[in-house]
């Protein structure tokens, strides 16, 4: 870790030193800038310095007592001061730890490219590992177009930088939608669909805008339309199938086989007392014929009896039927092929109990 923050401190230096040159102007072209305007600009490049050195220093802190939230935010505030490789490879690093792996591979392919000579080959054994396991659970596309130099490139609405662009992105598995654009020509839209450890290249070529012939005076160029817009990345959902009438009609099966079994018990037990009946009636000696008086309740509790046997086995069977055919509908509503439609959904069971018949009435728009 001290090797990495002597390579810091001498990359930093050197970087802040050279983008400090080169935005002086050239005498040759500009009058030269005050001294002191350069000298400021050199003092602000070594403060931006000294502080991402302390920021790194305190994530590193964080990243041997494995506090990785501290250290991203850390890494974070020193890579916002100065990009440089060393920052990059440990927020990578973090950033993997804290499963984020789009943004760690991002980071670590940046150190990648960036690390200069003097880094040693086991810190660049340890930058490969790490992006190795970073793209194992992303997707990577690889942005080329045919015919033109450059392209600006956008993902999912959002450009990418062009630095970034120009190598390798790093997508969430999933689908995605990449813009290519150039001046002068249509905008390709291209719909992208990637998985963990996929890596696909898309060399497209552009199409040359058509050339128009020059409107009235203020009226726009043809290269001037405005860029086409993304299409939407989510279709409209479509509208879910309603359960309701399932679970009605499920419910309503459930009642009529209670009532179906609950009448097969009554029938049972007024079967029972009839056969009772009947027995006590060959004890006395015969029938319901010349029968003697002290059994003729006998003879009329049988015949009761018998007339609830049969209107209990009846009420039951009606309602087993019905109890089948509300099964039958539920599943047949669940399985069928449906289509759109506007109208309102309803569905009303209820049970009909008379001294003739019984049943369960069904109403309903689904």
């Amino acid at each position: 870790m001290e090797d990495a923050m002597k390579n810091l401190t001498r990359y930093l230096t050197g970087a802040a030193l050279c983008a400090v040159c080169a935005s002086a102007p050239a005498p040759a072209f500009a009058q030269a800038s005050p001294a002191g305007a350069e000298a400021a600009e050199e003092d602000e490049a070594r403060g931006d310095i000294a502080r991402a050195t302390q920021l790194y220093r305190e994530g590193n802190e964080a990243f041997k007592q494995k506090r990785w939230s501290d250290a991203e935010l850390k890494y974070l505030k020193a890579w916002g001061l100065v990009r440089s490789f060393d920052i990059a490879a440990n927020l990578g690093e973090v950033q993997l730890q804290l499963n984020k792996p789009r943004s760690a591979a991002t980071f670590l392919s940046f150190a990648l490219r960036t690390a200069p000579p003097s880094t040693k080959p086991e810190q660049l054994a340890r930058i490969r590992h790490f992006l190795g396991e970073a793209k194992a659970q992303v997707g990577t596309l690889r942005v080329r177009a045919m015919n033109v130099a450059e392209v600006e490139v956008y993902l999912d609405g959002e450009r990418v930088p062009e630095e970034a662009a120009r190598h390798e992105l790093y997508l969430e598995p999933g689908e995605h939608v990449l813009l290519m654009r150039h001046a002068g020509y249509e905008d390709a839209v291209l719909r992208v669909i990637t998985g963990p450890g996929l890596t696909e290249t898309i060399a497209h070529r552009l199409k040359p805008k058509a050339e128009k012939a020059p409107g009235a005076a203020g009226a726009p160029a043809a290269n001037d339309a405005p860029p086409a817009k993304l299409p939407e990345t989510t279709a409209a959902p479509r509208e879910a199938r309603s359960w309701v009438p399932v679970i009605a009609l499920g419910a309503a099966s459930a009642v009529g086989l209670g009532l179906g079994v609950g009448f097969t018990v009554a029938a049972n037990a007024a079967s029972a007392d009839g056969d009772r009946q009947q027995a006590m009636l060959r004890q006395a000696g015969g029938g319901c014929v010349d029968v003697p008086a002290e059994y003729s309740h006998l003879c009329s509790g049988l015949r009761d009896s018998a007339s609830r046997v049969e209107t209990r086995t009846r009420t039951a069977t009606v309602a087993y039927v019905a109890a089948g055919a509300l099964a039958i509908g539920a599943v047949t509503y669940a399985l069928w092929p449906r289509e759109r439609t506007t109208t309102s959904r309803g569905v009303h069971a209820s049970a009909e109990l008379s001294p003739d018949r019984a049943g369960i009435v069904v109403r309903g728009v689904w």
